[in-house]
């Protein structure tokens, strides 16, 4: 499973230092979101200090026609090198519809210019998001990275108060990994002790 970072719930200023960090200590994605019909504005930001994390930015269809919407996310996806991923929070059609323009399909007549880096941006309904509040004390958020593992989620995102690099060391890898030893991530905070 993949555990990436929910940042939805931070100010700017903070996500785009926490996705920072989150990139530099190899997590998967962030994500994000911003203000209505510009809510690739904050992905956007990220993207520019960041060069490995994966940009997930969860979109209002009604700020915005599909199409623009599209666009907006195929930008995004030149500017983080191939990093987009959107999630469309609404229905099924208005997905699907920008799902098919990310892929390069003509859509009632439409297509969007410039096309996406990626030959499809995979693209999410807001429904098919796992989001766990990990609370805030490790052995816990443990035990709910471990249900949502052994539920067969295979991309998920946690909400994590504490250190990026907790989260790291702690839940992405566990997550990844149905058998990493907690001995490892224990002695690594023996050696380079983390602050909570």
């Amino acid at each position: 499973m993949r555990l990436g970072l929910d940042l939805r719930g931070h100010g700017i200023d903070d996500v785009v230092e926490i996705a920072a960090e989150a990139d530099q200590l190899g997590i998967w994605a962030v994500l994000v979101t911003g203000p209505a019909g510009a809510e690739t504005s904050v992905a956007a930001e990220i993207a520019v200090v960041t060069r490995h994390v994966h940009l997930v930015v969860q979109l209002d269809p009604r700020s915005a026609h599909p199409q623009a919407l599209a666009e907006e996310v195929a930008i995004l996806d030149h500017l983080s090198e191939r990093r987009a991923i959107a999630v469309i929070d609404g229905d099924a059609a208005t997905t699907d519809r920008v799902r098919r323009l990310l892929a390069a399909e003509i859509v009632d007549g439409a297509v969007i210019a410039p096309p996406p880096a990626q030959t499809a941006v995979l693209t999410w309904q807001a429904g098919e998001l796992t989001v766990v509040d990990l609370g805030d004390d490790v052995a816990v958020a443990k035990q709910r990275v471990d249900e949502l593992r052994d539920r067969g989620v295979t991309h998920g995102f946690g909400v994590w108060p504490g250190s990026t690099a907790v989260f790291a060391r702690h839940l992405a890898t566990r997550a990844r990994t149905p058998d990493f030893p907690d001995l490892v991530a224990d002695y690594a905070d023996t050696i380079a002790p983390l602050e909570p």
